[in-house]
């Protein structure tokens, strides 16, 4: 069962949860658990350049940080996102779901080609709208953004209160610089981690 375990996170593209794992290898959950806590530890153990993650309510394997420098050389490079992208995905990262409106008070400009190349990238996506005059669309961060950050769920973002003296609104994220070992598709910038850690300096 290890064996089936490890090869269906290898040739994923995508997290698995552990429902999914249990229902393709036909046994309960928390054999699922076990199994993949006995990996992780085997490959600690035999010193491999990979780790299981749960991220995006799944898991995954990715690479250890350690080498990060040499996967990103791998990664084809695209046009950046701009500071103001960035920016504007902070905010909607710890105050969703918020509106447009809201997100240029905090930032005191207009943001609706900004939120337009942030939907297309599949970080944010529409979350409904305001039950107000006009009812405007309310904006919130993807399954594609926690995948690409490394984490379990929003709880894993740093605490605003963390940050002695944060930008406005925009605490910084930060994650392992980690990546899928499997070949998954992401229109994602290549370098956008970086860029977001480097709005904050």
């Amino acid at each position: 069962m290890k064996q089936i375990i490890e090869a269906l996170l290898i040739a994923t593209d995508a997290p698995l949860s552990l429902e999914r794992i249990a229902g393709i290898v036909n046994c309960p959950i928390e054999e699922v658990k076990k199994n993949l806590e006995i990996l992780n530890e085997e490959y600690k153990q035999t010193g491999r350049a990979f780790e299981i993650k749960e991220v995006a309510g799944g898991f995954q394997i990715y690479t250890l940080p350690e080498y990060a420098d040499y996967v990103s050389k791998l990664k084809q490079k695209k046009e950046k996102l701009s500071k103001a992208a960035l920016e504007t995905l902070a905010i909607i990262a710890y105050h969703q779901p918020i509106t447009r409106a809201e997100i240029e008070k905090i930032r005191g400009v207009d943001c609706s080609y900004i939120l337009e190349t942030l939907l297309e990238k599949g970080l944010i996506k529409t979350s409904g709208r305001l039950p107000t005059p006009g009812r405007p669309i309310k904006y919130a961060t993807t399954e594609t953004f926690l995948r690409y950050f490394g984490i379990k769920d929003l709880s894993e973002l740093p605490h605003e209160e963390d940050f002695a003296e944060p930008p406005v609104d925009t605490p910084p994220i930060s994650q392992p610089e980690q990546a899928p070992i499997s070949g998954q598709k992401q229109d994602i910038d290549a370098e956008l981690e970086e860029e977001f850690k480097d709005l904050t300096e």
